[in-house]
């Protein structure tokens, strides 16, 4: 009997460890392969680089050792280093943090972002510290391909820590502040939200904030979320306010709810009354005059 057991845990352990002899142990032909791909990266033409690229990537991990000796080749161009990043990204290689966070250091600022990105990709928790720190970093590439990477930690110290960005000078940085904002709600960022829905200029910025207070169902926000179903001149985000108020499903919206059923546009129209049905179980449908009337005789 116990010469069967000692038998069972034997093959286990075999095979347990039959992954890891099978990728150290590289074929000659394969070692060739990963060559030549690593030499295709290098090249200065970008198609031979990108079909490079695309050989390595489905070769797999094997490549990884590969790629982190490229990426910390300081005598190899720009574009191969970023490449090799970004693979090493793709791979999610965990053994190439060290030299991600060597390159993050780089004078290049595409460098730097390419690190921060595939850092962000492997998701290493010990990083989140270095990424937090290229937050400042001049260049708004940067600070933007950190705030994406952050997206895929989950840790409660970075919506704080992100919230800022907001304010960014650059707009294509502040679109990854309330993406990332969007994505981990957290309560403490509601006002920064409100804030930036009334004083920010770019449409696609406006609109994903008018969803996440909504998401937060943030009562703060109720306020605005009623003036901009009125008053908002894009249709877009009035009816994003009008979802977001229903979600908040706080009954003084109810006004701004039945004056959107004047709404020009009729699938405004229909939400609203989807909602004040939700929020009253009466159901007027999309007349106006009733719901006035109704409402009146309420209060």
């Amino acid at each position: 009997m116990n010469k069967m057991k000692l038998l069972f845990f034997t093959v286990i352990l075999v095979i347990s460890f039959m992954p890891f002899c099978s990728a150290a142990e590289l074929s000659s032909m394969e070692i060739k392969n990963i060559e030549k791909g690593i030499e295709k990266i290098k090249s200065q033409a970008r198609g031979i680089q990108r079909q490079g690229y695309d050989e390595l990537r489905t070769i797999g991990s094997e490549t990884a050792p590969y790629l982190i000796e490229l990426a910390k080749d300081k005598s190899a161009n720009r574009e191969s280093r970023i490449l090799a990043c970004n693979l090493l990204g793709e791979l999610k290689a965990k053994d190439a943090v060290p030299a991600l966070l060597y390159v993050q250091k780089n004078k290049s600022y595409t460098m730097r972002a390419a690190a921060c990105k595939a850092l962000g990709r492997i998701a290493e928790p010990a990083t989140i510290k270095p990424l937090l720190g290229m937050l400042d970093d001049e260049e708004a590439l940067v600070r933007k391909s950190t705030i994406y990477a952050l997206i895929n930690f989950d840790n409660n110290i970075i919506p704080p820590k992100v919230t800022r960005f907001l304010k960014d000078k650059n707009g294509s940085v502040r679109f990854a502040a309330i993406t990332l904002l969007s994505d981990k709600l957290d309560r403490r960022t509601a006002e920064a939200i409100r804030e930036t829905f009334l004083k920010e200029k770019l449409y696609e910025i406006r609109l994903i904030a008018a969803k996440t207070l909504g998401e937060l169902k943030d009562k703060g926000a109720v306020d605005i979320l009623m003036e901009a179903v009125i008053e908002e001149p894009d249709h877009f985000i009035r009816k994003e306010c009008l979802i977001s108020l229903g979600k908040i499903g706080d009954r003084k919206a109810m006004p701004a709810l039945i004056e959107a059923l004047k709404d020009d546009y009729k699938d405004t129209q229909l939400k609203a009354s989807y909602i004040l049905k939700d929020f009253t179980g009466k159901d007027f449908g999309r007349d106006h005059e009733k719901w006035s009337s109704w409402y009146k005789g309420r209060k």
